[in-house]
């Protein structure tokens, strides 16, 4: 990392963001035409032929009284609704890296329950993949361009689903721990992802899905997510297949944790009950939860999905360590540097890393203070002082190292195939390696970060995420043969343009030296 300036980078970033605000302009206006139990949705077809709807609502609207509420089941209509545009994005933060803020969302509402999606052809039973955005669990939307499944769709005979789901203050809030009434609110978001599963379950045969083979994908949060949903009760039998990519499931608050974190946004508001914060507007909320992160000095995620009990398990990682995803097929893996870009764009978190790492890790959170330092320190031993040794401790244990206890866990129960994405970035970027996010430019095919992708990497990774949610086995012809992992072999297919090669213990020695970071 020490051939890229933290200014280079920055400036950078801030293409990559200016970019996402400008919508990709791929759309005809073809009409095609959809009845559900819930209306008459009109959509149209793109310039690539594939069908689209966009904005369909999976739920009432969680607005008013319903604020802060499990998502309501939509009432039966005969209504004909016009479903070319997208929705209102959730009401959320804006996630920074240094000084560079991602392009502003101009149209966020608390009305914001909708999906879309993207098939081709007339065919039935399709494979149906729902896609899962990431963003910290406070930003991010279905509509950014980056999440646009078209080039995935016209290139595999799936059918594709995006979603919205409520954040930060709005879908994670622990209002439970100040009034009973109102359980379930540190998971809502969560439940918002359930309610579309469920509406996805119930319709997707009118747009060509099979309602019986269903995979959840998403990336960080959105792997988080995908992650917890595995193991969530109320979501069993939604869906058959997960690929949870870049995020394990240590990213979530204990119910004492978020009561604090709730007590401490309420007094911040001047809130003394939940009537008090009901009072206030949706956009009043926002600015008070910006200014809350910012005054305190805190990662921005501090509304992660409550660990209640009831809609998550106490502990999500024993939970899955029991085979509470039994039956459910898994294909995960994390990027090679996830930590690089975040640790070049604020120098604070390397000052902290050094000094301690339960100040940038949630995962630490869990643990007391005496433990996590015997653990760092037992790391570092031997290693040098230098950037890429902390950039790859904060890697190996927010991502690697849970995310491949996961696969090992779950290969107990069901299959499992494990991948490490080593694709490096165009200059001036590739002294990052592969850093978060980069592979998105990759799994849709569309210019986000990398703007050109290499489309060798493209087709080998759609060809076997299409090829696993089709048959729940990623094999197809343009990779090695993949096979399965498991405690003993831990077999891993590095994803890169150089070639896609099937390793084995390709993590073992860090996995074993932070596995208690995780198990306790």
């Amino acid at each position: 990392m020490t051939n890229l300036t933290r200014r280079e980078f920055i400036k950078t970033a801030s293409v990559a963001a200016l970019a996402m605000a400008v919508p990709i302009d791929v759309f005809a206006a073809d009409n095609c035409s959809v009845k559900t139990r819930y209306g008459t949705f009109n959509g149209f077809v793109d310039k690539q032929g594939v069908k689209v709807w966009l904005g369909i609502p999976f739920a009432q609207p969680p607005v008013g009284k319903l604020r802060w509420q499990a998502p309501q089941p939509l009432k039966p209509s005969n209504k004909t609704f016009d479903a070319k545009k997208y929705g209102k994005e959730p009401m959320q933060a804006s996630m920074k890296l240094g000084n560079v803020v991602e392009a502003s969302v101009p149209t966020e509402n608390e009305d914001c329950l909708t999906l879309n999606i993207f098939t081709r052809g007339d065919g039935k039973n399709k494979p149906v993949m729902v896609w899962i955005y990431g963003g910290g669990f406070v930003c991010g939307h279905s509509s950014e361009p980056t999440y646009n499944a078209s080039n995935f769709v016209s290139a595999h005979d799936v059918v594709i689903v995006t979603l919205n789901y409520r954040l930060n203050v709005f879908g994670f809030m622990n209002l439970a721990s100040v009034d009973s009434s109102f359980e379930g609110t540190g998971c809502l978001g969560i439940q918002d992802q359930i309610a579309a599963l469920k509406w996805v379950k119930e319709n997707i045969a009118e747009f060509g899905g099979n309602p019986d083979n269903i995979t959840v994908f998403g990336e960080s949060a959105g792997s988080i997510s995908t992650f917890f949903l595995t193991i969530a009760p109320a979501a069993k039998g939604l869906f058959q297949k997960a690929i949870p990519q870049s995020g394990a499931v240590g990213f979530y608050k204990t119910p004492d944790e978020s009561a604090q974190v709730t007590a401490n946004f309420m007094d911040f508001c001047g809130a003394k009950t939940v009537g008090d914060l009901m009072k206030k507007s949706a956009v009043e909320l926002q600015k008070a939860y910006a200014e809350f992160t910012d005054v305190r000095e805190m990662n921005v995620a501090d509304f992660y999905p409550t660990a209640d009990g009831k809609f998550l398990p106490r502990d999500p990682f024993k939970a899955l360590k029991d085979g509470a995803a039994r039956e459910i097929k898994i294909l995960t893996g994390t990027t090679s540097n996830e930590w690089n870009a975040f640790l070049l764009a604020n120098e604070d978190l390397f000052k902290l890393i050094r000094k301690d790492p339960q100040d940038i890790s949630p995962i630490f959170s869990h643990y007391t203070k005496q433990t996590n330092e015997e653990i760092y320190k037992s790391w570092l031993n031997g290693r040098p002082d230098t950037d890429d040794t902390y950039g790859d401790f904060a890697t190996q244990v927010d991502f690697r190292v849970g995310q491949e206890l996961a696969a090992e866990y779950q290969s107990k129960f069901d299959d499992v195939f494990y991948y490490l994405f080593t694709q490096q970035p165009s200059p001036p970027l590739e002294p990052l390696g592969a850093f978060h996010a980069l592979d998105l430019s990759y799994t849709f095919n569309v210019p986000y970060i990398e703007e050109n992708p290499d489309q060798n990497l493209v087709r080998a990774i759609q060809a076997s995420w299409a090829s696993f949610a089709a048959t729940g086995n990623p094999n197809n012809e343009t990779i090695p043969h993949w096979e399965k992992y498991s405690a003993g072999n831990r077999q891993t297919m590095e994803l890169s343009s150089k070639g896609c090669v099937c390793h084995k213990d390709l993590n073992t020695s860090n996995l074993n030296a932070l596995r208690y970071v995780y198990e306790g």
